[in-house]
């Protein structure tokens, strides 16, 4: 293909092309071709803004669906100056009171594959480059969100910050097994932005070979995927994943094939799609509604096992060695649970309100997140979480719960993936993030939210109409200072500050990140993450068979067989209670 004239670049991108009448403007000219931004002030130093530079062709028309295509060289001068729209998305306010940083603030659009760079200055050569994939659990999110803002990390840290835009919802996930809809859409949008940096960061002063992804919740399951998978292997060298894992929920995420087939069926069904003429027939019926009322209409689709971007089940790729071997640094909030039950508006878990949950209400919750668990199972969770001190207090079990979704879906997952790349010889750097900002619109009793770490990393307190407190600023530079020196050598070390250690199965070291001075914890979690990963399938596997013995004897219908299935019930049962005896003691022993 031709290199695309101005007058084709204004056709597609509209006003986004165009003479540009900037003042201090910023220009670059790259393999892409040439852009002009904006120069910002920020405390003393230019940075350089380019925003909404296009990466892909527009995923729109007959490429709605499908794995976007990459973008021909443009003529003339590209005017990035505004931010980008965001990708096509369930319009909402859900959150708003509590989290107003993460509502959509540009206009929503199905051509939304564009990415943002913050140069800092003088200009650097050979600079380290942090791209960031926000989060949103594959349904919402924007590069554009000011909570992204990478002029204060480019400004501080000399690093070259990247946010880029990727497929939601149906329009990035939906699944044909065929490639009218491969599925993974959204994540092979990241692969080809990964490349464009690849192909042009060197024309903005930056290293393609010191390329760092950092992303939060969604963001960083999209690291995850990535190291995991062979499509995006030698696009970067290293990753930061914030409360999100490749293995974050093995519930939702990813689906298996035929699941993530059946929910897109499920859609084009309830848009009076034809499913009986096959999938190419389905796919183009729904090529022709309106992008707005499919997303609207569809169910959650996520991430789905293709056999290609995701060719297997990350659990076992953990655990079979089977990604890109990388040095990472990883962590996760105190309370990552809590902004979800306050979003969904769970029972007890009410801003404005100081309500709080009983036991049974506990436990009942405990059984819904965590689809699968027999009585047992949520009989023995529900007594590792219980503060036995206090057996009585609703506010106690309103907090366990909390700490029942942190460590099951965020933390013991964050940890089972650093284990898995010390055990092939890289180097894994964890922290938890435990200071609640003073700018919090969240109940006291919510502690520090999933999302809340994001404006320390990106400098936000040092935005002093913000109003953050002189240590949350000291805390804002130390976490910059962690993450880009992680970027630039591969080791967050401060000089003059506590050492973080990497992490080792024995020592379990994590860095508490708040306004005290920094520390590192050992032995974090170690009794909370065996019970999931250990204790709770075993007990899973061994009350399964108690309660279908035919399964394991070849004379099911016999009453000899039966007598066999009573006798070994009884033998589980007293095998349980030894364990739980044994756990009881043990857990005891801690409280204690």
């Amino acid at each position: 293909m031709s290199a695309m004239s101005p007058w084709f670049l204004t056709a597609v991108f509209a006003a986004m092309f165009g003479p540009v009448a900037v003042q201090a403007a910023a220009d670059v000219t790259a393999p892409a071709g040439r852009v002009v931004g904006l120069e910002q002030d920020v405390d003393g130093t230019t940075v350089n803004m380019f925003l909404g530079i296009p990466f892909a062709q527009p995923p729109v028309g007959a490429r709605r669906f499908r794995r976007a295509e990459p973008l021909q060289p443009w003529d003339g001068v590209y005017n990035a100056t505004r931010k980008p729209n965001a990708c096509i998305q369930l319009a909402t306010t859900l959150g708003s009171a509590v989290v107003p940083d993460l509502q959509i603030n540009t206009p929503l659009s199905e051509d939304c594959l564009y990415l943002n760079v913050w140069q800092p200055t003088p200009l650097p050569t050979a600079a380290a480059v942090m791209v960031w994939i926000y989060g949103g659990s594959f349904q919402s999110g924007s590069s554009a969100l000011d909570l992204y803002d990478g002029r204060y990390l480019a400004a501080t840290e000399g690093v070259l910050v990247v946010s880029v835009n990727y497929r939601l919802s149906t329009l990035g996930f939906a699944y044909s097994g065929t490639d009218a809809a491969p599925g993974n859409m959204g994540l092979t949008d990241q692969v080809l932005a990964l490349q464009w940096v690849q192909d042009n960061i060197a024309s903005f002063g930056g290293d393609p070979a010191k390329v760092t992804v950092f992303g939060e919740s969604a963001g960083g399951m999209s690291a995850g995927f990535l190291l995991m998978s062979p499509e995006s292997r030698g696009l970067f060298n290293r990753a930061i994943m914030q409360s999100g894992t490749a293995v974050l929920n093995p519930l939702v995420y990813p689906r298996p094939a035929d699941g993530a087939y059946d929910s897109t069926k499920a859609l084009a069904g309830s848009l009076g799609c034809t499913t009986e003429e096959g999938p190419a027939a389905m796919m183009n019926c729904l090529r022709e509604k309106d992008a707005e009322s499919l997303v609207a209409s569809s169910p959650p689709i996520y991430p789905v096992i293709d056999g290609t971007f995701i060719s297997d089940n990350p659990e076992k790729a953990l655990i079979d060695g089977e990604f890109e071997h990388m040095d990472i640094l990883l962590g996760t909030n105190s309370d990552e649970g809590m902004l979800f039950f306050i979003l969904f508006g769970l029972p007890g878990y009410t801003v404005g309100s100081e309500t709080s949950i009983t036991r049974d209400q506990f436990k009942q919750n405990v059984r819904a997140m965590t689809i699968g668990l027999n009585d047992l199972a949520v009989e023995a969770v529900a007594f590792q979480y219980t503060d036995w001190r206090r057996p009585d207090d609703s506010d106690m079990y309103r907090d366990a719960l909390d700490t029942v979704l942190t460590d099951w879906s965020f933390v013991c997952p964050a940890f089972r993936t650093a284990r898995a790349h010390t055990r092939v010889g890289r180097t894994a750097y964890m922290y938890d993030f435990v200071h609640r900002p003073s700018n919090s619109l969240a109940p006291d009793w919510a502690g520090t939210l999933h999302t809340d770490e994001i404006q320390f990393v990106f400098g936000r307190p040092l935005n002093a109409a913000m109003g953050y407190t002189a240590e949350e600023v000291d805390l804002s530079r130390r976490m910059m200072r962690y993450w880009a020196n992680f970027a630039k050598t591969g080791n967050p070390n401060n000089n003059g500050e506590v050492a973080w250690s990497p992490y080792t199965e024995s020592s379990r070291g994590v860095l508490m990140l708040d306004t005290d001075a920094p520390r590192m914890v050992t032995g974090q979690k170690a009794r909370e993450c065996a019970l999931w990963e250990n204790y709770v399938p075993t007990l899973l596997n061994n009350t399964a068979m108690a309660e279908e013995p035919e399964q394991c004897v070849a004379v099911a219908e016999s009453s000899s067989a039966a007598l066999w299935g009573q006798s070994l019930t009884v033998v589980l049962l007293l095998n349980f209670i030894k364990d739980i005896i044994s756990f009881i003691t043990a857990a005891i022993f801690v409280v204690l």
